[in-house]
């Protein structure tokens, strides 16, 4: 039972309490409540003892800490009409559960209390420090080196009877001690090794101070047996080791799976975004990337994640415009056990938990229905998230990345996108230029996809022959990579071993291609001149269309200011401005 654990001097520290305080034991029956418990509760002590702590207080938590084993702190309960804050704690002896303390006060008395320190914090004080460390071997001293609390276990460790001790000074029951000390520096004395009894032990030693004076002092026996120490440390090392075999395991699946350094492209249009792109993503803002189907703006995501401090995170994307409306909603936001007909059981958590500390990125954005753009705008304003069915918010960390193809603009003045959501998403906007603008970039990517379709498919074709890759530099693009990775695996699927891909292995389309046009084997022009003239022409648009004004033309090519007057100077154009 515990009431035999405890002592008279408990009995009379937790009776000078200002506040209420209530003990039950592991059943839930109450075994002590002080005068002010009592008075909060409008029944004696002798009519509470032995009965159900719900019978007494219907919405009592106590029950629920020694089920669940678990501290609540700040629970508000309604007690005869009144509303009391309450603290709840189990209690242990021999690490076993015999029963749980609760520790309460009426709310404007407890706005009272805060204005009126008096002795009682100190009992208060104390009692806590001993609440959370009771049962093993404490002690403490006053500020004069004088006993003034020994738990059972302690003296039954040292020895000797607790009420035999209780006001000598501690050098005279522990030979080696340094509590006295501690109460004379102020400075704790955290894992020290220490002799008692023939036996190495590790304790702790805390001042207790009070008003910035030290008052006395508060030790504890961590370890009463080396032996049990040095199997923890082992456990722990087992531990780290195994979290380090794990952490990039679960990155694999969880994290991003692109990186900066496999982002090709020595165009200097594409070296444009993807320094952007590196710059910002060590920040915390949300990042829009803009870009054709196909050009890559899910690989730009992954590696912006990669290089930022969240990279250790996970990785969380949505494809909004694959998820039905109905269900887009519980896929974002997540649900809770019976929030509709089909729930798990449970619950779920939806992309938004699941990206906690990390980064989620929501493509093809622009496909969000309207009332769900509400929800989202409030989750990345208040930075808390509710799930279907719940009533808890939680608060949430993560880095927002999101990509779309679509016109936003003019989405936004059709109505159809929310115009404060456009502006929280679009803080900073990155534009993934076409595959059919990156010049000499073509021929690399094709051959990098070649590279990497070849390991994955078991092949050894070497390359494209000549009319090939003149064909794919004249091609548009309009899937862009994506487009060019289904063009190649086909390619790879008929050429068979090669060694070479050549016209006939390309899809239909392309051959039709072939057939509008002259001999691609032969050029009739420069590509590169072609491109420049287009570059030059672009340019002369833009300026006319801005009326000279040269960061409004940079921003409407979607190049940087610096960009345009370098292309300014190549093509003679600055002396006409």
């Amino acid at each position: 039972m515990i009431n035999r654990h405890i002592s008279q001097g408990w009995t009379e520290i937790v009776e000078g309490i200002y506040n209420g305080v209530i003990i039950v034991d592991r059943d839930g029956k109450i075994i002590m409540c002080n005068t002010s418990g009592c008075d909060l509760i409008g029944m004696s002590e002798k009519e509470m003892l032995n009965k159900h702590i719900t019978s007494i207080i219907e919405d009592s938590t106590l029950h629920q800490v020694l089920l669940d084993e678990v501290t609540l702190v700040n629970i508000q309960q309604l007690i005869q009409g009144r509303v009391v804050v309450a603290n709840q704690s189990p209690i242990y002896k021999d690490g076993r559960l015999i029963g749980a303390i609760s520790v309460f006060h009426e709310i404007p008395e407890l706005k009272h209390t805060h204005n009126l320190l008096d002795q009682k914090e100190k009992e208060v004080e104390q009692l806590k420090e001993i609440i959370e460390l009771l049962y093993d071997g404490v002690i403490m001293i006053d500020k004069q080196g004088l006993i003034t609390m020994m738990n059972q276990t302690y003296g039954e460790f040292l020895g000797v009877r607790v009420e035999d001790v209780i006001g000598k000074h501690v050098k005279k029951v522990i030979e080696n001690t340094r509590m006295h000390i501690v109460v004379k520096t102020g400075q704790s004395e955290i894992g020290s090794f220490m002799i008692v009894k023939d036996k190495s032990i590790i304790v702790m030693r805390t001042p207790i101070w009070k008003e910035g004076e030290v008052v006395g002092a508060i030790g504890k026996v961590l370890y009463t047996d080396i032996n049990e120490l040095k199997t923890l440390v082992q456990r722990l090392n087992v531990t780290e080791s195994m979290q380090d075999f794990y952490k990039p395991e679960l990155k694999k699946v969880r994290g991003s799976k692109y990186s900066f350094d496999q982002i090709i492209g020595e165009h200097e249009r594409m070296k444009e975004v993807k320094d952007l792109a590196l710059k910002v993503a060590t920040s915390r803002s949300t990042v829009l990337i803009r870009g054709e189907s196909g050009t890559g703006k899910e690989l730009f995501a992954h590696a912006i994640h990669e290089a930022s401090n969240r990279s250790d995170g996970p990785f969380i994307s949505l494809n909004c415009a694959a998820i039905p409306d109905n269900l887009l909603e519980s896929e974002l936001f997540g649900y809770e056990e019976g929030a509709f007909s089909g729930a798990k059981k449970g619950g779920k958590p939806g992309k938004i938990e699941q990206a906690q500390g990390g980064t989620l990125f929501l493509d093809e954005v622009g496909d969000m229905p309207l009332n769900m753009q509400v929800k989202l705008l409030r989750v990345l304003q208040e930075k808390e998230i509710e799930r279907i069915g719940g009533s808890q918010t939680n608060q949430i960390d993560i880095r927002l990345i999101s990509a779309t193809n679509r016109p936003l603009e003019e989405m936004v003045k059709n109505e159809e996108f929310r115009e404060d959501l456009y502006y929280r998403l679009n803080v900073i906007h990155i534009t993934i230029p076409p595959l059919r603008e990156r010049g000499k970039d073509i021929i690399t990517t094709a051959h990098l996809i070649l590279g990497q379709l070849n390991n994955e498919l078991g092949k050894s074709i070497s390359g494209f022959h000549p009319n090939v890759e003149d064909l794919f530099r004249r091609y548009q693009w309009s899937g862009n990579v994506r487009e060019m990775q289904n063009v190649i695996e086909r390619a790879l699927h008929i050429a068979d071993n090669g060694p070479e891909i050549c016209l006939e292995h390309l899809p239909p389309y392309l051959l039709d291609h072939v057939e509008r046009h002259t001999d691609v084997s032969v050029s009739s022009f420069s590509l590169e001149e072609e491109l420049e003239r287009a570059e030059k022409a672009a340019i002369i648009r833009a300026l006319k269309a801005s009326e000279g004004n040269r960061t409004e033309a940079a921003e409407m090519l979607g190049i940087h200011r610096a960009s345009l007057y370098r292309k300014m100077e190549k093509y003679s154009l600055l002396r006409h401005q």
